[in-house]
Parts: structure tokens; C-alpha cells; sequence
């Protein structure tokens, strides 16, 4: 029964993303395919909201708002540089409860034997492991945090599902940033020995220092077959926005090989924990959740119109955060 429910479920966001792609911007027409939770502060400009921190209550009626408009949809709980903080396994719980499929994004931070643990007792079905090299410095200088963190993390979560039993899928996501390139096969290799599922190369949020190598990087997918997940079009909107370096998010439409406005109002809704709500963190929030969640969403004609509009095209920015220095 459980298989069917998640059959129905991807079913309906694949329906819900081809529609975002033909959609009106009226937010009565639009029905996102995927909510994002973002536990993290500061990952993308703009994106923070300036209220009082979601405390759980608010969360868990947000998220039960945003099920019964929409219906179960799939859940990211973006903990990228706090996969420790308190929330992170109570959000999981709490969607995986109303029929929600969970991924977690993470860097690896926080997260031991016991976290693993309780992270599939919360219902977790899947993690993506922010990696950018194996070492201190590599990692410290592509991800932001320590390579040991990475690396225990995802030794407990391959550890806790083997021990378990359990359903959980593990992907590497290897942000293509300054320096990368330096340890990027050593991550890969290590990805495959270690028993990750595969690997993701993922695009920063904006195009500026990305490595000038689509030699290396054809060779990367060439050589891993399917244990490398990037499409085709992912890979050459990638070598597009190194060779677009204009410090702008994503790529300049005109040289994007996508034909019609961007998906992304339709593909995701965001709600952050200092209560704002939006899809694209390049233009202003759609506002502040303060009461009802459908309130909020039923103002988000202007920021679902400037999606509409815009003149560039950006991939799944929620995956590649800025790294925290320092």
C-alpha cells in the first residue's frame, strides 16, 4: 500500500512540473510540486524573511496547510549547514506522517550513528550529501564545512540503513565551484566505494569562478555511467554557464536551450524559518507566513509574474547553497 501511495505521489508531481511549465502565473492555477523547508538562515540572498523563528507548532500547521491545498507532496528539509538543529528530524517525522516523501539536503555535519538512526525512524527516504572534495581544505573551500564531517555522515547513514533494513537513498551532490576540480575524482571514487547510490553534479547559484574545464567534466560523466544522475541538459546548461560567466544567477535566457517561461514557480514552494515564502530566491518573497499558509500563497500573482518574466534560467538552486567561511 505504502509503494502505491509513493507511486501516486511522483506521479502527481510529475503531472504538477509539466503543467508549471504551461501554467498561468495565478496562483489559484499554479500547484507546486515539491515544498522545501529551509531550516537553514542565509543560504540565498534575499530568502531569510526578517519575523520571529517558526517555532514547531508553526511549522507542523504549515505544512498540513500546504497538504491540504495541494495534496502530498514531496518534501525537502533544507538543513545544509544545520542537519543537528532540533527541527531537522521532527520536520521528517512530521511530513513523512502526512504522505509525504522526505529528502534531506545536508553537508554532513551533525550527523553520527544515533542521527542516521533517528533520522529513519522519522521516515527519511532520502539525503543529499554536499561534497566538494577529501580533504580540509577542498571541502572547507567548496562545501564550507570540515571533510570529516562529510564523510562520517554518510559512513552512519550507509551504517543505520545496512543495519536497519531500511529504504534510503544516498546521493553525493558535488557542487561545481572554485576548486572542485582539484579532488573531484578522488570524491567520486570514494562516493562508489564507500556504497552512495550515485552522484549529482549540481550548479551554483550564480555564474561567476566556476571552473573553465568541459573536458574533465564530460570525462566525469562519460566514465560513471549510471552511477552519475545528471541529464544531459543539466550538463550542458553547466558548460553554458561557464562559459556565460556574468555573475548572474543561473544563465541569461538567450542561451539557454529552454523554450517557455521558467518552471520554477510551479516546481517548488519554499517556506523559510524566519517565515518567508517564495519559489525563486532572485526576486522579492511572495511575504511573510503569519496566519494561514493559503492567504499568504494567494498573493503570489507579483512573484510568480516576475518569475514569468525573467531573463534567466537557473537548476534546482536549493542544491548547491554558498559555502559559510570563516
Amino acid at each position: 500500500m505504502r509503494q502505491l501511495e509513493l507511486s501516486l505521489i511522483r506521479t502527481r508531481s510529475a503531472l504538477r512540473r509539466a503543467w508549471s511549465r504551461l501554467a498561468t502565473t495565478d496562483p489559484e492555477m499554479v500547484a507546486p510540486a515539491r515544498l522545501v523547508l529551509q531550516v537553514d538562515d542565509g543560504d540565498l540572498p534575499g530568502s531569510t524573511g526578517a519575523g520571529k523563528r517558526l517555532s514547531m507548532n508553526e511549522w507542523q500547521q504549515a505544512i498540513t496547510q500546504v497538504v491540504e491545498q495541494f495534496g502530498p507532496l514531496p518534501v525537502t528539509v533544507w538543513a545544509t549547514h544545520t542537519s543537528d538543529h532540533p527541527d531537522v528530524p521532527m520536520l521528517v517525522r512530521f511530513a513523512h506522517r502526512l504522505g509525504c516523501e522526505t529528502c534531506l539536503v545536508t553537508d554532513g555535519g551533525g550527523i553520527d550513528e544515533a542521527k542516521a538512526h533517528e533520522l529513519l525512524d522519522c521516515g527519511i527516504g532520502a539525503v543529499r550529501l554536499l561534497v566538494g572534495g577529501v580533504s580540509e581544505t577542498i571541502q572547507r573551500q567548496t562545501v564550507g564545512n570540515a571533510a570529516v564531517e562529510a564523510t562520517s555522515g554518510l559512513a552512519a547513514l550507509l551504517k543505520a540503513r545496512q543495519e536497519r533494513g531500511e529504504r534510503l537513498d544516498v546521493e553525493i551532490a558535488i557542487p561545481w565551484v572554485d576548486g572542485v576540480t582539484i579532488e573531484i575524482n578522488a570524491v567520486i571514487g570514494w562516493a562508489r566505494q564507500a556504497g552512495a547510490d550515485g552522484f549529482r553534479i549540481v550548479a551554483p547559484y550564480k555564474a561567476k569562478e566556476l571552473p573553465a574545464d568541459p573536458e574533465l567534466l564530460d570525462g566525469i560523466i562519460d566514465d560513471n555511467d549510471t552511477f552519475c544522475r545528471n541529464t544531459t541538459t543539466s550538463i550542458e546548461e553547466l558548460h553554458t554557464m561557464v562559459a556565460h560567466q556574468d555573475q548572474g544567477p543561473g544563465i541569461a535566457r538567450e542561451h539557454s536551450r529552454r523554450r517557455g517561461r521558467c518552471p520554477v514557480g510551479g516546481q517548488r514552494v519554499v517556506i523559510g524559518a524566519h517565515r518567508s515564502i517564495y519559489s525563486c530566491p532572485f526576486h522579492p518573497p511572495i511575504g511573510a507566513l503569519t496566519d494561514e499558509f493559503a492567504s499568504a500563497w494567494a498573493l503570489a500573482g507579483d512573484h510568480l509574474s516576475a518569475i514569468s518574466g525573467c531573463n534567466r534560467a537557473c537548476v534546482h538552486t536549493e542544491l548547491a547553497p554558498e559555502p559559510i567561511l570563516g
